[in-house]
């Protein structure tokens, strides 16, 4: 009886916490409630700050805000430069990879991994178009395709839906990528 207790509790808290729980990233799940409900200017607002320290979920969302000009100037120079920020926090062990269960790590560090390829995968997408530096889009995309292992790659559940990238959207880039360059 008591280990049927215990089961059905932890299956309530982890149901319960699911995305609507505490974030190891603190200022993420707030900065996407306002962007997602509408409120860019409240979530540009939260994000700068947490980018500028170095916080490789804010850095990805930064480049999204500054390649579409949401709730500032859109500036593509800007949004290369947040993208190659998250891009370049790769690390590893269960904490960068978003596993909570016995992973401990830096707090806004927590799933760095998927940032950091969904940032190379938005870096290669400005590349292809704005039509520069197609060889690098190239390189990006290889690697995400590699690394994410024909798997999908977890954004953010504060969405309507949970949002992912799918491998059949690495593969699409990879392919127009691929025809613009044939073509030079």
């Amino acid at each position: 009886m008591k280990k049927k207790l215990f089961l059905w509790t932890g299956l309530f808290i982890i149901a319960a916490m699911g995305c609507a729980g505490p974030n190891p990233n603190p200022g993420e799940r707030t900065t996407d409630i306002a962007w997602t409900s509408g409120d860019s200017k409240g979530a540009f607002n939260i994000v700068k700050p947490q980018a500028e320290a170095g916080k490789p979920w804010a850095q990805l969302r930064l480049g999204i805000f500054y390649e579409n000009g949401w709730s500032t100037n859109k500036d593509i120079d800007k949004a290369e430069y947040w993208y190659k920020q998250a891009a370049a926090q790769k690390a590893s062990g269960d904490w960068a990879e978003g596993k909570l269960v016995g992973a401990v790590g830096k707090s806004g560090y927590f799933n760095q991994n998927s940032d950091a390829r969904i940032a190379q995968f938005n870096l290669a997408q400005l590349y292809y178009n704005e039509n520069k530096n197609l060889a690098e889009a190239k390189n990006l995309i290889d690697t995400v395709i590699k690394e994410s292992n024909g798997k999908a790659i977890f954004f953010c559940c504060e969405f309507s839906v949970s949002r992912y990238f799918l491998p059949s959207h690495f593969i699409d880039l990879k392919q127009k990528i691929q025809k613009k360059l044939a073509k030079q």
